[in-house]
């Protein structure tokens, strides 16, 4: 009930340009096949009007002839109803490529770096290298070890009494010259001063490992005596 002296009066609200449209058509009484007919606009785009879906129209240079096709065809300003349409299709919100590329540059964004991020990365890090590490281990330790002789030459002929043997192998490897041990260094290299004998000398290097894996070498000298040489 209303104050004494007071009416209560129904505020109006602004059709929208749909809104328009089909109280327009329904006024002429009309449905959307006999629209299209009259027309030439197909149903599914006049509805899409009134419904206002502009995701479901096409480009606006099409949708723009539709709407003056629809509103002169329903006794309505065209140039009205179109002004309507692009001011209200502003406000509906449809994703661009813009919208798109900021959203993802957000998402790449979202990785942020923090102290326990470090902590965990460098544990994984330190993780992967122990592995590696004992991998390349159980190999090293299950392979043959290297043997690198740098002196004497196979098939060489010397005069002298003594010749030094010496090379390299693997770090922790035990050497023996004609099976006896000598000394390596911790970075695997070694040499010995051994004596020979008047004629063909066999030289026999081994290396062994700590897994029992040899690997040996032979090489023959010759010595000849400096009045045989002559």
């Amino acid at each position: 009930m209303a104050a004494a002296g007071f009416r209560l009066r129904k505020i109006r609200t602004a059709l929208t340009f749909g809104e328009k449209l089909q109280r327009a058509r329904k006024r002429k009484g009309v449905n959307f096949v006999e629209a299209e007919l009259a027309t030439k606009v197909r149903a599914k785009y006049l509805e899409a009007l009134e419904r206002e879906d502009f995701d479901l129209l096409p480009n606006d240079i099409y949708t723009k002839g539709f709407i003056a096709a629809y509103a002169d065809y329903l006794g309505l300003p065209s140039e009205k109803i179109a002004a309507d349409y692009f001011a209200q299709k502003s406000l509906h919100k449809v994703p661009d490529e813009q919208t798109f590329v900021a959203g993802k540059a957000i998402k790449e964004r979202a990785l942020v770096i923090t102290p326990k991020l470090v902590v965990i990365s460098f544990a994984i890090l330190f993780s992967i290298s122990a592995v590696i590490y004992i991998i390349l281990q159980v190999f090293s330790f299950a392979a043959v070890p290297k043997l690198v002789i740098d002196n004497p030459k196979n098939d060489a002929v010397v005069v002298e009494e003594k010749i030094i043997v010496s090379g390299w192998t693997d770090p922790g490897v035990d050497i023996k010259v004609n099976k006896e041990a000598i000394s390596v260094n911790p970075d695997g290299r070694f040499e010995r001063e051994i004596v020979l004998q008047n004629g063909i000398n066999s030289i026999i290097i081994s290396a062994r490992n700590k897994a029992s894996k040899e690997t040996s070498k032979v090489f023959v000298v010759e010595r000849k005596s400096k009045t045989a040489e002559k």
